[in-house]
């Protein structure tokens, strides 16, 4: 193994400036736009900076920027892009907005259950089943008045008694159905 020798400490020439590399690393070019070696990598595998700006260090064994101000350029140009993720109705949302859309629908959700569970609100199918069924007991009492008194006004020859029977088998009708319907709510 060989010695290196020093050179004397007190009447040393300045070393001359080292030449300018032909590129820039690619966790140099990171620090220079501030933000993590891997955003550079992944850029130049999405192609927000071409290919044509990248090349090899003089060692052949390491990917450089080869091309500083092009790179830049793209750089600057792409900065503005939003990352391909998938759209929100139709527009692109960021983490904080999609994350504050999901506390409010969380928020929505559980006002509703506790409304719900205190009978401020009804549950919309169970109101249709209810309001069926009120059609339901309403129509059958309703239209099983004329089989029920159709004998009676035929045999009937006096119009204010034909008018007294309708209007009391209506009425009796109408009852009959107030109270299925106040049963059934029960």
């Amino acid at each position: 193994m060989k010695r290196r020798r020093r050179a004397p400490r007190g009447k040393s020439k300045p070393a001359a400036a080292a030449p300018a590399p032909a590129g820039m690393s690619i966790a140099a070019f990171g620090r220079d736009r501030n933000v993590d070696e891997k955003a550079v990598r992944k850029a130049i595998a999405s192609g927000r900076i071409p290919a044509a700006c990248v090349g090899l260090s003089s060692t052949g064994r390491r990917q450089v920027i080869a091309d500083v101000a092009a790179a830049r350029l793209a750089w600057d140009a792409n900065a503005a892009k939003l990352p391909h993720a998938p759209a929100v109705d139709g527009e692109r949302t960021s983490l904080s907005e999609a994350s504050r859309q999901a506390t409010m629908e969380r928020f929505r959700k559980l006002r509703i259950e506790n409304d719900l569970r205190e009978g401020r609100v009804v549950d919309v199918r169970a109101a249709k089943r209810e309001a069926f069924e009120s059609a339901r007991i309403i129509r059958e009492s309703v239209l099983n008045l004329p089989a029920r008194i159709a004998a009676e006004l035929a045999a009937e020859t006096d119009p204010a008694k034909v008018f007294a029977r309708l209007d009391d088998a209506l009425r009796e009708a109408l009852g009959d159905a107030a109270d299925r319907l106040e049963a059934a709510g029960e």
